[in-house]
């Protein structure tokens, strides 16, 4: 199984074996793997290389590692697009999987210099600060924060915070007909808090996609930080044929 003689090193053989069982289904996702000590054992190797190949697959999100409770097979990873044809409410339902929300809080607050500069208001202006978590099969997957200004705030129905996403409130009121957004998708490390609310270990992995809403006449009236886990979601973007030059 392992061939000692190879120049193929040690750790990429056993992590090429281990991926092999799960993709044959001998392990199915939420499963336990064997501990490293049984793993050392049952491949007679060292510790050191069962620890590179379960670190390279955790890193890879194919595997998920829990102190305290042991290693497990990741489950499948949750695509989104921007695209509003492929909302992430559609692919959940699509994979026999229960969308949802959970609002943490709802509440206005004085604005703080950074959602200030990004909603073009004074430093100290009151704006409705939603926090939500997004849930697939009860299982927190994102961790929304939006800030949105005072005159659209003021029209939010908070009976319907837990039953779409953060923009319906606000097309509801119609006034956001022909307005636009920007966004912006990084990687960064999930905070105390947001490990927390999202139940992975601080420093993992997130996805952040910032985006800003604008009205018709260009001024922002939305912020909203999205941060997902990044051992089960994607950014999905479809790139649609370009026409050929019109001769």
């Amino acid at each position: 199984m392992i061939e000692r003689d190879s120049p193929i090193p040690l750790y990429y053989q056993l992590k090429q074996l281990l991926l092999e069982r799960i993709v044959n289904g001998e392990w199915q996702p939420a499963d336990m793997l064997p501990t490293e000590e049984q793993l050392q054992e049952q491949y007679g190797l060292s510790r050191t290389t069962v620890r590179q190949a379960m670190k390279e697959m955790e890193f890879e999100g194919k595997i998920t590692r829990h102190r305290g409770r042991g290693t497990f097979v990741s489950k499948p990873k949750i695509s989104h697009s921007p695209d509003p044809r492929f909302n992430l409410t559609a692919y959940l339902t699509e994979r026999g999987m229960q969308p949802g929300w959970r609002v943490i809080t709802a509440e206005w607050v004085a604005a703080e210099a950074e959602e200030a500069d990004r909603l073009d208001i004074d430093v100290g202006a009151e704006v409705y600060r939603l926090r939500r978590l997004r849930l697939a099969n009860n299982e927190p997957i994102g961790y929304h924060i939006a800030h949105v200004v005072r005159e659209l705030g003021a029209e939010i129905d908070e009976s319907h915070l837990e039953k779409g996403g953060s923009l319906n409130y606000l097309v509801e009121t119609g006034r956001l007909r022909e307005s636009y957004a920007n966004r912006t998708i990084e990687a960064v490390l999930a905070s105390e808090e947001v490990a927390e609310y999202l139940e992975v270990r601080k420093g993992s992995p997130v996805l952040m996609i910032r985006r800003r809403v604008f009205n018709t006449e260009g001024k922002p009236v939305e912020d909203m930080r999205a941060l997902y886990r990044g051992d089960r979601f994607q950014y999905s973007v479809r790139q649609w044929p370009r026409q050929a030059p019109k001769q």
